[in-house]
């Protein structure tokens, strides 16, 4: 019987190679845990070339009360603002002799595979967060103004604030909120966004869980009810890459209805490769991974965020 090796079989290399990878790449998240793919923090969307183009929209406005017979108002919608995200490329390669595979001593080359998808999947979410980390510094929406600004300017030449500077507290939140509640858009009406997430860094998740997520008022011996948990239903989200630790602040929190301007364009999914060992000159396979998206914020409407700095 011929014997039944990696040499003859290339294709069956590669699926087990991927039987380690993409488990690894694409591991279910726990409740609470944000990534790029969570809906309520990045819009999932798609890009058809190296390039996403987009325009923020202004409406038509309220609508006006008529007379019978009256001719009916006009509105003047109308695209502006021009932004353009492009695409980027992400991959990595890693090398495994034949002589790993076949015999797979300790089980190294799984471990090189499974180490391979995990930091793809961490670069992931580390570039997408960056939205949210830069968000005060760095990241700009359409009008060109900082994603959580107080300086946002309409269409319509309105000048709208997102951004607060307080800790997070029953109050700050409150505050928060109010503020998504009367936020007006780019025709000046007020888009009355309900909240839907509270995305923080790790160090402020439980903080925000006991402020969210308590049946009565937190940290007090009132018997009141908590509107945050019974009314609103507001979902705590956090992220490791929000936080001091990958560049970002311990200390900043973000409030966003289900209509924010936060997206993820993929132009690319996780895809992978094999070049068999036969055509290296030092006996190794190359396993290769790569996927093509961008991030990028659109408008500030659904959008507050507090730097938690103070006043």
């Amino acid at each position: 019987m011929a014997s039944f090796n990696s040499g003859l079989n290339p294709n069956v290399v590669k699926t087990d190679l991927d039987g380690v990878f993409y488990p690894e790449f694409e591991i279910e998240t726990k409740p609470g845990l944000a990534t790029v793919a969570t809906e309520d923090i990045f819009h999932q969307s798609t890009a058809d070339n190296a390039a996403v183009q987009w325009e923020v929209f202004k409406g038509v406005g309220y609508w006006d009360q008529r007379a019978e017979e009256e001719d009916v108002a006009q509105g003047t919608p109308r695209s502006a603002n021009k932004i353009t995200f492009s695409v980027a490329n992400y991959a990595k390669s890693v090398d495994i002799p034949k002589n790993f595979f076949d015999d797979n001593l300790h089980g190294v080359y799984e471990m090189m595979v499974r180490d391979m998808a995990l930091t793809g999947r961490l670069t992931r979410e580390k570039v997408g967060f960056g939205i949210y980390r830069g968000a005060f510094a760095s990241t700009t929406t359409a009008d060109a103004a900082y994603l959580c600004s107080d300086t946002h300017t309409t269409i319509s030449g309105a000048t709208v604030d997102n951004k607060l500077t307080a800790a997070l507290s029953t109050s700050s939140l409150n505050t928060a909120i109010t503020m998504l509640m009367e936020q007006k858009g780019q025709d000046g009406t007020i888009r009355g966004c309900v909240p839907n997430a509270l995305l923080v860094p790790s160090a402020l998740y439980k903080t925000a869980c006991e402020i969210v997520d308590s049946e009565l008022i937190a940290d007090t011996g009132n018997n009141a009810i908590n509107v945050y948990s019974s009314k609103y239903a507001i979902k705590v989200y956090q992220s490791p890459f929000l936080g001091a630790a990958a560049g970002g602040s311990d200390t900043a929190w973000f409030v966003l209805s289900k209509n924010h301007g936060v997206y993820r364009f993929v132009r690319q999914g996780i895809v992978t490769d094999l070049v068999d060992y036969k055509y290296q000159r030092n006996n190794a396979y190359i396993y290769k991974a790569e996927y093509r998206e961008v991030y990028g914020a659109v408008d500030y409407v659904g959008i507050v965020g507090s730097t938690g700095a103070g006043a």
